[in-house]
């Protein structure tokens, strides 16, 4: 099991569905969450255990005074929080967790993929069932790639992924792009993890490589990544937004590079993905992309795929490795249709 690291914050404010929508956003971040109402502070006092405040009061509020002279940092003023259910709900959240990354100076998505994390997983045995090449597929490993699907996680991410590729049978005429919410420097080992009894070959993505079928390129954590006719093309910037990577743009990256794309969200904190298939669903017949999320019960932390969810763009939910069989079942449809139409 993924071990987590738990910062406790104290929301302050005055309108308590305000203070209801920023203690469910900090939640989803991972956060333990004490919430005061101006009246409870006056009683209980500032003398709270925590690690920062998040305070939404009037301007003209007397308390205001109190949080100059505590030493926990003091994040104030916010926009008013939309529902869960809003469009614009995504990129509300996402400008939230800029501020709070910023006021702590810590990551604390990626605070919770450690390197010792990861070896946990390692040690993990392989799954119970791998699932066969159906007949009507060739095996194929090497070539062009074929099917493209971008995966996306954070916390509980590598265990559940690694879970989805363990399934996979090899020759499956497809690719996937990951993009993992983790610290720059510890790329190179999840790669090193995820292939452990897989039957894809896993790399972090490099400058002019080509995606290819049976392959994993893991797209490091701070460099923006896109493709071009298929190859690789490591961007000087870091990845937009407060997310590194960002699953968001990788999403829209590859989607540009291979038209048509599928995305599967794993287990995660936050939301990143939602505002991308938010995106993707305007644009398109979302029917014809396939779109799935880890189901909520399997994850460790189910708050990425359940935003995901929320944006109505995601058309399956299952288990990971329930999840390899539908893939396996899918690229068996694709192919068969390919033969009939080419009779």
């Amino acid at each position: 099991m993924t071990e987590t690291t738990t910062l406790k914050l104290a929301v302050v404010a005055e309108d308590s569905l305000q203070q209801h929508r920023l203690r469910s956003a900090m939640e989803d971040f991972g956060c333990e969450v004490v919430c005061l109402s101006p009246q409870s502070l006056h009683e209980k006092g500032m003398d709270q255990q925590v690690s920062a405040w998040l305070v939404d009061l009037r301007d003209d509020d007397s308390l205001l005074d109190s949080f100059c002279d505590i030493e926990q940092p003091v994040l104030l003023g916010f926009e008013a929080a939309p529902s869960k259910q809003a469009a614009d709900y995504p990129k509300w959240e996402k400008r939230l967790y800029a501020k709070l990354k910023q006021m702590l100076s810590v990551d604390i998505i990626q605070a919770n993929n450690t390197q010792a994390s990861l070896s946990l997983i390692e040690q993990a045995p392989a799954v119970s069932e791998k699932y066969s090449l159906p007949d009507n597929v060739s095996a194929d490993t090497g070539s062009k790639a074929k099917y493209v699907f971008t995966l996306g996680s954070s916390l509980g991410g590598p265990e559940a992924v690694k879970e989805f590729l363990d399934a996979l049978p090899k020759g499956l005429p497809v690719a996937f792009v990951y993009g993992q919410h983790i610290d720059a420097q510890f790329v190179p080992v999840l790669a090193q993890v995820l292939a452990r009894h897989a039957q894809f070959n896993l790399s972090v993505a490099e400058q002019g490589m080509e995606l290819r079928n049976g392959e994993v390129l893991i797209v490091p954590a701070d460099h923006e990544v896109q493709f071009e006719s298929g190859f690789v093309k490591v961007l000087d910037n870091a990845w937009p937004g407060p997310y590194g990577p960002s699953v968001d743009q990788l999403i829209l990256n590859v989607q540009k590079g291979f038209p048509g794309s599928g995305s599967i969200i794993f287990s995660g904190m936050g939301n990143d993905g939602a505002e991308a298939l938010q995106s993707l669903k305007q644009a398109s017949n979302i029917d014809d992309l396939q779109i799935w999320a880890q189901s909520s019960e399997t994850c460790a932390s189910s708050a990425m795929p359940d935003s995901c969810r929320k944006t109505g763009a995601v058309n399956f939910t299952a288990s990971p490795q329930e999840m390899a069989k539908h893939l396996v079942k899918y690229i068996q449809t694709k192919e068969m249709n390919t033969q009939q139409l080419s009779c």
